[in-house]
């Protein structure tokens, strides 16, 4: 019954008083005042004939504990002479105490004990530790000329408590019978002094009370009792506000406020008469009824006096109207109201709408006169979230809001009595399900972190005492026999839940960044963790091995194998438990504690390593699949990190056959889940439950739109049918008739359940794509959705209040201080930012504008090979960036530059094509500059000045007014190195766009200037990009950072093309945290896109195991959104030619076929050459 680690200390969490004293802060052991709370909760369920099933085997607090205060102060006692060391009041006596290490100055030490109170059948005892006045001139004699807190520096005081104890006897001792966990209360103004941080550790029922072998040297303080009156309140000094004191596992956890029904119907028969009270909605209390009788007869409520009237309540009207006792979920039972002699009331809460109330038809009562209320029972919110459509919303705007609120109304009502319960009618009891949802409604509305970590400890303590906790890497096999130990462990008796449990915790370190939370309660995820390792885990190949007595829960209704999805939900438990661990790491500063961590970090990467192999090893990984797997696949993160395993590491691309087999194999994962996802052909989900999971796996697919589609559909759905609070489960073609019915009982079903609040979190991240790119939302994401008009949403953070609001014609964002907003590739610190709509783009959009893009059929052959025939220039080794350009005049001839390396540097070339497939006479452009110049080590054209920047005009060179052509290029200062660092920008110019110099002697850009150079391109500079616009060139430049050896593209601004600007917004785009572009970003060529009136960016990305081609959009050349998913993966030409980069393209349009020919530099099997792919088949 007590906590597995008996002889450890944990340090305990300070909860401030709710109801009576606000300074008090009052001390519990970890997950005891939580798990005692929880005990209370299911007697109540069990009272109020709730008809439940609540597998698990659950933790019950210890009532005795051991609690080890620091930081002890002296003070003076305002009575005497008395140095009073420590006051703190507690729900038990001290059964012994001891100082460690002790002093020379301990022998006077004495406590005081003093029973002050009996109250809600407890006795509150002040005990206080003094020295008297003797000491006081022990502390002179030993040269202390004042007594400071020097003296007891370094100590500590350890005191046993025990709460069965009562006045110095034993009570009878039972551990079926429940005991408040033993609590020590401090004054925070008063006491404030006299306590530190304090520490907790439960003492097991057959361990004996006394000093822990640790403290084997601590000074044993003798003890004094005195008693008060038991009806003697506390001193003023422990409660300034004179109300009667309350220790938080006496206190109420909620608001109680009085609601009136909305309508009341009369019902009379020659039997009976009757009234119907509809409240309008779905509330949680006790029913209230006052009796107004003929002024003859005198009928008043008692104990002893049988109800006059009957009472019935119902979720729906058919239930209110039941009168089969056999299909009460709840009881009707009435009580005398001890306030007002003339009511009853409900004897337990009811969750209810309509109440109906039955009195007899013998006049004795007047129906007419049975003024009925419900005494409403809620959880206080401060501060909560909200999302706002304006008051000029449109019709299905104002559908979204009532969702939005409905679903708000939903989770307020299921956070009872600080825990998040499933639901109000059933089971009224914290399940790990129903927290995967809430926990991430609740931050985008309610920020309530209470409700979050009472709900996790309690879950977590579910079973603790049946695991081993073993350090063992594996189990034995004889060892395996311990399996039921697993089977009685589980987090709620589901298999799945106890996997869901890591992923809570990951969450809740996603979205509200509580890492005192994570320390509290990182030995029980670590025992769990390494229980299921050991005894659940396949040891050659990771998978997750249910037992044929496990429930696998997954959905209510999942049709195929629940193993599929269980095992990724078991990757997903891994990968949170290793990030978990990670965060342990950073926080820990004991070495041995670390190297502890390190050893948990090994473990968890080693069956997750295993578990991924064997997915990979899969001959059709997605054999099997449910429309269940296929979204935990999308939001667990599984396929990129399958993805990232088979692709290997960029800078040494593994072209195995095998290799690159397993790649397409990964390459499709993402394509399959979000055609099954969008279909119909797979059976649907169950639940809001998975319902809130899918629709996330649409958002993280980019399809926001079908996500809004499936809310609307689905939540709007349950508002059809008159929900004001949403259900446990249901079918888009049930009506109001049918939504009641569940588990064969006419009227089982939940109509307010906490896994059906999802819309709360979903709604801003649909609309505003707002949500947590890193813990407590340090870093975090917004990009509005196109479709929407007009919404303002609020979430609350640790570190402040995010307000977004959106309207026609701009984003406004507060950005709370020590966050960052990251927005179209741009970071936002705090404050408030206004972005115009006009340049908005939302993820969504650009992968809508970048299927004008895809479909490329691959050419076999480079068309400019690795080691091509020039004339005095044989010593090619490889070709590189190639770019084509026309020149006025000559509408049939197509020319390309290109760079040759010969094994000193770069020199650029140009060869020529009537066809854009065969190229010939290829000649020198611009070779290298003279000894010392910037270019010396080489040269590479490409950024053209253009007289059209549209993506389907000619590639026709603009002549400047003294009839030269011009383009930026960059450059290489060393020889004899492949890409030297640092590179150059320069500017060069040509009389016949054949032949090319330098046109200005000083480089244009370099890591020297000019300007401000930032951290992002501190390295080296690479190839530009030009592009003229409304009478400003602004040219596009890879840099590198080292030693991560990262690259990004910036920008840079001129009016005259010879001195440039940096611009303040670089990067302006930056490499992703995950995908294809992790490592790189470069190489940028931006064209206008005249038909959708927009800019496209071609630009690629390095990860995943190569280089790929990349696109992005804008609509002012500075803020850009990408596509994450790349235009053309390098691999795609089957021929082998691109198995390890496609990169640094050049588009070009011929009108004579209608078809776009991208050249790139294709690196494969064949060599470094230019590669070609084309719109259309040639």
């Amino acid at each position: 019954m007590a906590a597995v680690a008996s002889k450890q200390w944990a340090r305990c969490k300070a909860n401030k008083s709710k109801s009576s004293d606000p300074h008090r802060c009052t001390y519990y052991g970890p997950g005891e005042l939580e798990t005692y709370i929880h005990t209370q909760l299911q007697e109540d369920v069990k009272n109020a004939k709730l008809k439940i099933w609540y597998p698990g085997i659950w933790h019950r607090p210890s009532p005795r504990a051991l609690f080890r205060i620091h930081a002890l102060s002296v003070m003076r006692d305002n009575s005497g002479d008395d140095l009073v060391l420590l006051r703190f009041i507690s729900n038990s006596m001290i059964v012994s105490t001891w100082l460690h290490p002790p002093t020379q100055y301990t022998s006077a030490l004495q406590w005081q004990s003093k029973l002050m109170t009996t109250t809600s059948n407890e006795r509150v005892y002040e005990h206080t530790l003094i020295s008297h006045p003797s000491s006081v001139e022990e502390y002179q004699e030993s040269n202390h000329t004042t007594v400071d807190n020097d003296c007891f520096k370094g100590s500590c005081i350890i005191v046993a408590l025990d709460t069965r104890r009562g006045e110095g006897n034993f009570e009878e001792c039972s551990e079926t019978h429940l005991h408040p966990p033993p609590c020590i209360s401090v004054h925070t103004i008063s006491d404030s002094t006299t306590i530190g941080k304090v520490e907790w550790r439960p003492i097991l029922y057959d361990d004996t009370l006394s000093c822990d072998d640790t403290e084997g040297d601590g000074f044993i303080i003798p003890i004094t009792t005195s008693n008060c009156d038991d009806n003697t309140m506390l001193s003023s000094s422990l409660n300034e506000e004179g109300a009667p004191f309350l220790f938080p596992h006496q206190e109420h956890l909620f608001k109680v406020s009085t609601i009136y029904p909305t309508t009341i119907e009369h019902n009379n028969t020659q039997t009976s008469n009757e009234i119907m009270c509809d409240f309008g909605k779905e509330v949680l209390g006790q029913v209230r009824i006052t009796i107004v009788p003929p002024s003859e007869l005198n009928i008043s409520s008692s104990p002893s006096v049988e109800p006059p009237i009957q009472l019935r309540v119902g979720e729906t009207r058919a239930e209110a109207l039941n009168d089969n006792g056999e299909h009460f979920e709840q009881s009707i039972d009435l009580r005398a109201d001890d306030v007002d002699s003339t009511s009853w009331l409900s004897s337990h809460l009811l969750a209810f709408r309509y109440v109906r109330i039955i009195v007899a038809a013998d006049g004795t009562i007047h129906a007419d006169a049975l003024p009925v209320v419900c005494l409403s029972q809620e959880t206080q919110i401060d501060n909560a979230g909200s999302l706002d459509f304006g008051v000029n919303a449109s019709s299905v705007s104002q559908v979204d809001q009532k969702i939005w609120d409905c679903a708000a109304a939903t989770l307020n009502l299921c956070i009872h009595q600080n825990f998040i319960v499933d639901g109000i009618k059933r089971d009224r009891l914290p399940w790990l399900g129903d927290v995967v949802v809430s926990l991430m409604a609740n931050a985008y509305s309610f920020h309530n972190t209470e409700c979050i970590r009472w709900t996790l400890s309690v879950l977590g303590r579910c079973g603790m005492e049946k695991l081993n906790g073993s350090t063992n890497k594996y189990a034995s096999e004889e060892e395996m026999d311990a399996r039921v130990q697993v089977t009685e462990s589980h987090v709620n008796g589901i298999v799945d839940y106890s996997l869901w449990f890591f992923i809570c915790h990951w969450l809740y370190q996603r979205y509200f960044g509580d890492e005192s939370f994570l320390k509290q309660e990182w030995q029980l995820l670590e025992i769990r963790l390494i229980n299921l390792v050991e005894l659940c885990s396949d040891k050659e190949k990771g998978w997750f091995v249910e037992h044929e007595s496990e429930w696998v829960f997954i959905d209510w209704t999942v049709e195929g194998d629940k193993s599929v999805p269980l095992q990724i939900i078991w990757w997903w438990a891994l990968d949170c438990a290793h990030d978990l661990a990670n965060s342990m790491l950073l926080m820990s500063v004991d070495d041995e504690a670390k190297e502890a961590l390190d050893s948990i970090v090994d473990l968890i990467e080693d069956v997750r390593s295993k578990l991924e192999t064997s997915f990979l090893e899969s001959y059709d990984i997605q054999t099997g699949y449910t429309r269940h797997a296929h979204l935990l696949g999308v939001i667990s993160g599984l396929y990129s990190r399958l993805f990232d395993r088979a692709s290997g590491d960029w800078w040494n691309p593994d072209t195995s056959d095998e290799r690159v087999k397993m790649t397409k194999k990964c390459r499709k994962l993402v394509d399959e889940s979000k055609a099954a996802l969008l279909g119909t052909e797979l059976a649907g989900v169950a639940t809001p439950y998975m319902k809130h999971l899918e629709c996330l796996a649409l958002i993280r697919l980019d399809e926001r739109s079908a996500a809004l589609d499936q809310v609307r559909k689905y939540w709007g759905g349950m508002l059809e049918t008159g929900a004001t609070t949403f259900y446990e489960a249901f079918n888009e073609e049930e009506t109001i008739s049918d939504v009641a019915a569940f588990y064969d009982r006419p009227f089982a079903r939940s109509l307010c359940h906490a896994w059906s609040a999802g819309p709360c979190a979903l709604y801003p991240e649909i609309l505003l794509g707002i949500r947590p790119l890193s813990d407590g939302w340090k870093e975090w994401a917004c990009s509005p959705l196109e479709s929407v008009s007009t919404v303002t949403s609020e979430i609350h953070t640790t570190y402040g209040t995010i307000r977004v609001q959106l309207d026609q014609t701009q984003l406004r964002v507060s950005v709370p201080d020590g966050t960052t907003l990251k927005l179209m590739n741009k970071n936002y610190e705090g404050g408030l930012h206004c972005i115009p709509r006009s340049v908005l783009i939302s993820s969504e959009l650009a992968k809508q504008w970048s299927k004008k893009y895809r479909g490329w059929h691959y050419h076999e052959k480079h068309v400019i090979p690795p080691n091509p025939t020039i004339a005095s220039h044989e010593g090619i080794q490889m070709t590189d960036v190639p770019t084509v350009f026309q020149l006025p005049g000559d509408d049939d001839t197509f020319y390309m530059s290109f760079v040759g390396f010969d094994g000193i540097g770069y020199q650029s070339f140009i060869a020529e094509s009537s066809d854009l497939v065969e190229w010939t006479n290829l000649r020198l452009a611009m070779g290298y500059g003279e000894e010392g110049a910037f270019d010396h080590g080489g040269v590479v054209l490409g950024a053209y000045h253009y007289e059209s920047y549209r993506i389907d005009a000619p590639r026709m060179l603009k002549r400047t007014k003294d009839d030269k052509f011009l383009s930026l290029y960059g450059a290489y200062k060393k020889k004899n190195e492949y890409e030297a660092d640092p590179g150059y920008q320069g500017l060069a110019s040509s009389c016949d766009g054949i032949n090319w110099k330098r046109e200005k002697d000083e480089y244009i850009l370099s890591i020297h200037g000019p300007g401000e150079v930032e951290d992002w391109e501190k390295h080296s500079i690479y190839q530009p990009w030009l592009v003229e616009h409304d009478g400003v060139y602004y040219n596009f430049y890879n840099a590198k950072q080292m030693p991560e050896w990262i690259e990004q593209i910036g920008i840079a601004t001129s009016q005259c093309l010879y001195d440039w600007e940096r611009h303040c917004d670089n990067p302006i785009i930056s490499v992703s945290k995950d995908g294809f572009d992790t490592q790189f970003c470069s190489d940028a060529k931006v064209f206008w896109d005249e038909d959708r009136k927009h800019w496209v960016m071609f630009f690629y990305g390095v990860g995943r195991g190569a280089a790929h081609m990349m696109i992005a959009f804008s609509r002012d050349l500075i803020h850009w959104e990408r596509d994450t998913t790349p235009l053309y993966q390098a691999g795609g030409n089957l021929s082998g030619l691109d198995k390890k980069y496609a990169h640094k393209v050049s588009i070009v349009y011929n009108s004579k076929n209608d078809i776009f020919y991208m050249f790139y530099c294709a690196v494969g099997d064949k060599g470094r050459g230019i590669g070609l792919i084309t719109s259309k088949p040639l």
